[in-house]
């Protein structure tokens, strides 16, 4: 079972990759660089909270199935 802190580094090394693509699509695409870095600044602090949930979930619901047996 991954620890919170192995979750948090994972979780945080993954928001670097995918906020960097974000930010720069959304630049690319509005031609606007405060725009994109807006844009790259909301995406990372939702999709941060969502994804650190989603693991520590993940995580319990898996031992779930081991404990029933």
């Amino acid at each position: 079972m991954a620890t919170y802190k192995e979750t948090l580094v994972k979780t945080l090394i993954w928001r670097v990759i995918a906020t960097t693509i974000t930010f720069l699509v959304s630049w690319l695409i509005s031609g606007n660089l405060e725009f994109g870095l807006m844009i790259g600044g909301i995406d990372t602090l939702i999709k941060t909270i969502g994804y650190f949930s989603y693991e520590r979930l993940w995580q319990n619901f898996s031992n779930f199935g081991s404990k029933l047996k």
